[in-house]
């Protein structure tokens, strides 16, 4: 009987060997597949990565040539000139990486190059009008159109190419999944058979025990380095799978979040900038009349009033006092400009700022500057009163003006919603609405601790009884 059954019991073993060894290639040539998969899945992305830093410069170019044209200041070149820069060597490890991944593209990149080439020969001609014939370059519309037509067939195209390589990602992924099934099932079906044939073994060698739980043993060793060495490539695969899902999505939110502070700002500036133009033009009119200056001086102080402007920009885009001494005496500074660009009286009572922190500054500064904005355009006021206090761990700022008040809700408003954000960003709130006696108040309250209680994490803003909800720049 003995006889009989080591033969038997050494078939059996034998085939459970070779299910186990068939399940272990099965699953290193499963595991080289995934990894060859996910490398072109990764290579994907970085070239959808670089058509997207492609359609940044392109971008760059455009907001740095409009920024130069309209204002005439050459700090607004800066983005266009690094994106003259940086434009060949992008473009060219675009091209190289598609033709790493045998996406050549030959026709799409040959009408990117005849587009880019020339939308670059546009710009550079804008420029140059610019310096040369100043502001009477901004009357040239047919440019603006050219230039806009063929930006859109540029976007065009580098659209065309991500969804090429989103393809090409949707079809790895389904490979991958095909594969993950196709192994899950090779590590389920073959350990069990290999299980079954070492259990008929088992039964077959029972007189020789110690030979079949030696065997046993060996096989469970296996067994188990085999599937901790599956799982543990798996978590790998795993974890980086969700590392470039997050950089995709944390790329996504800085895209949206600089959006939108490159479009409060001009907001903000442009703002500003009109505003003073507009008080200006007014006072000038009352205090001249019922004479008449020449033309010829009316322009050179348009002119030097544009100057003036320009700089003033450039301070308020980050105005030194705010980071040298703070809120307060930011606030006295641009408090004294417009006194002097308007007939307003500005009242201060400010208490010391020292425990705000930097980004609570620059966020109070700018809101005060939006507020200040709106008063000149809107209110018709004399007086505006700007004062501040500490209470209950926070800093209470007011702006009250004696104008004509908050006037019809709009709903396209975009001043009213700028403070809102200011005072989300600096962890605090927001409550606008008509003062008792007249005109507008502004009140924002900032926790000094740097954390907003639970109840207001979001800091979003409270409206006042009276109903406000959104209000525009009147």
């Amino acid at each position: 009987m003995r006889l009989l059954t080591f033969p038997v019991a050494a078939g059996l073993l034998l085939a459970g060997c070779v299910a186990f060894v068939a399940t272990a290639y099965g699953g290193y040539r499963s595991l080289g597949e995934l990894t060859r998969q996910e490398a072109g899945r990764a290579h994907a992305l970085r070239t959808q990565q670089q058509l997207s830093d492609l359609n940044g410069l392109l971008i760059d170019l455009e907001t740095g040539t409009r920024g130069f044209l309209i204002t005439g200041d050459a700090a607004f070149l800066q983005p266009y000139e690094r994106a003259q820069r940086d434009l060949d060597a992008s473009y060219a490890q675009l091209k190289d990486a598609l033709a790493v991944s045998g996406d050549r593209q030959d026709q799409a990149f040959a009408r990117l190059d005849r587009f880019i080439a020339e939308r670059r020969r546009q710009v550079e001609d804008q420029v140059a009008k610019r310096w040369k014939l100043g502001a009477e370059a901004l009357n040239d519309r047919q440019a603006y159109v050219a230039g806009k037509q063929l930006m859109d067939e540029i976007r065009g195209e580098l659209a065309r190419l991500k969804s090429v390589q989103q393809r090409r990602i949707d079809g790895i992924e389904s490979a991958v999944a095909l594969q993950t099934k196709e192994t899950t099932l090779l590590a389920q079906v073959l350990p069990l058979v290999g299980g079954l044939l070492v259990a008929a073994a088992m039964a077959a060698l029972w007189v020789e025990r110690e030979r079949r739980d030696r065997a046993e043993r060996a096989l469970r060793d296996s067994h188990a380095r085999l599937e901790g060495a599956v799982a543990e490539r798996t978590r790998e695969l795993s974890e980086a799978l969700t590392r470039i899902q997050s950089f995709a999505a944390e790329l996504d939110r800085s895209v949206e979040a600089e959006r939108r502070r490159l479009a409060r700002e001009v907001h903000d500036q442009l703002g500003q900038l009109g505003t003073a133009a507009k008080m200006l033009v007014l006072s000038m009119a009352r205090k001249i009349a019922p004479a008449k200056e020449p033309m010829h001086d009316e322009m050179l102080a348009i002119a030097d009033e544009v100057i003036g402007a320009a700089r003033r920009i450039a301070n308020t885009l980050r105005p030194p006092l705010l980071d040298d001494f703070g809120f307060g005496a930011a606030v006295q500074h641009y408090a004294q400009g417009l006194q002097r660009q308007s007939e307003l009286v500005v009242d201060l009572d400010l208490a010391p700022d020292e425990a705000l922190s930097s980004e609570q500054h620059n966020q109070l500064f700018r809101l005060l500057q939006e507020a200040a904005t709106n008063v000149l355009r809107h209110a018709q006021a004399h007086q505006l009163t700007i004062e501040s206090r500490i209470e209950d761990g926070e800093y209470r700022l007011r702006i009250e003006d004696d104008g004509i008040g908050p006037g019809q809700v709009r709903a396209d408003a975009s001043g009213l919603r700028n403070m809102r954000e200011r005072a989300v960003l600096a962890g605090g709130e927001l409550v606008f609405g008509p003062a008792p006696r007249r005109g507008t108040r502004i009140d924002v309250r900032v926790p000094l601790a740097g954390v907003a209680d639970e109840g207001d994490s979001t800091g979003a803003t409270r409206e006042n009884e009276e109903g406000w909800d959104e209000v525009s720049d009147r």
